[in-house]
């Protein structure tokens, strides 16, 4: 993997990670376009670390407020981190299996189009984040969890549970971002050992991916609130169905 490839991979992820379209199915798709085979696992966690890294910029204050105000927070965001981890630890090769099928991702965006659109018709806008308990947690953990398949949106999928739960927009936002921090922190610590062994194939081009995966995912994040606030998820589920089926079709008829 080249620099250049490193930066784009990056800014692919800061893109996605935060819009609701997966950043783990465009980067398969991109791996596959321009035949990137190396360390696929591990340059997905050193640029989910990007990402996180931006969360923790992001969210900084409600992040504080777990050891203040919100520390009711802590039993729901740990009861929605157990859904991923299970899945994950139970199912670690057919997980890992499916970053390298493509075809997988177009069914994934056609899942996280509809789960957008569905989000938008259930919103209620009710409930602040100060509101949400482990059963909330647990449910958005599911959410979670089922967006461990590329092509199914993490933030997509997260966001919509919680506004399909009742939270206010920026709460469901708020909610889905600190227990996405707990699931890429931990996506981290687990590849520990495969990060450090690929750094000595091209540390500079994992080092250039992870900072413009930071980078990019802050601004992205600043988008992601404003196109929930402003109620237009509808525009993603037209993106998800488009890309989505462009995708079964050319590898079912063989253009790609």
């Amino acid at each position: 993997m080249t620099i250049l490839e490193g930066l784009g991979l990056g800014a692919l992820q800061g893109i996605t990670e935060f819009l609701p379209i997966s950043s783990t199915g465009h980067s398969v798709l991109a791996r596959d376009l321009f035949g990137i085979t190396e360390a696929h696992v591990t340059l997905e966690v050193v640029l989910h670390a990007g990402s996180l890294l931006a969360i923790l910029v992001f969210f900084w204050r409600d992040l504080l407020s777990l050891i203040t105000s919100r520390r009711r927070l802590i039993p729901a965001l740990v009861v929605g981190s157990a859904p991923a981890l299970v899945l994950y630890v139970a199912l670690k090769p057919q997980v890992e299996a499916l970053f390298e099928r493509p075809l997988g991702v177009g069914v994934g965006l056609l899942v996280t189009g509809t789960v957008l659109w569905l989000a938008e018709r259930r919103a209620s806008d009710e409930r602040e984040l100060e509101s949400v308990r482990p059963g909330d947690g647990f449910w958005i953990g599911i959410a979670q969890a089922i967006a461990i398949v590329p092509g199914i949106s993490r933030s997509g999928m997260t966001v919509s549970a919680g506004l399909a739960s009742g939270l206010r927009r920026d709460a469901a936002v708020a909610f889905a971002f600190l227990l996405g921090a707990i699931a890429i922190g931990g996506a981290t610590l687990l590849k520990a050992r495969k990060i450090a062994e690929a750094a000595s194939v091209n540390p500079a081009a994992l080092a250039c991916g992870f900072a413009a995966s930071a980078v990019v995912s802050l601004a992205a994040l600043g988008l992601l609130r404003s196109v929930v606030r402003h109620k237009c998820l509808r525009y993603f589920t037209i993106y998800c169905y488009v890309v989505g089926a462009a995708i079964l079709l050319a590898k079912l008829t063989g253009l790609w």
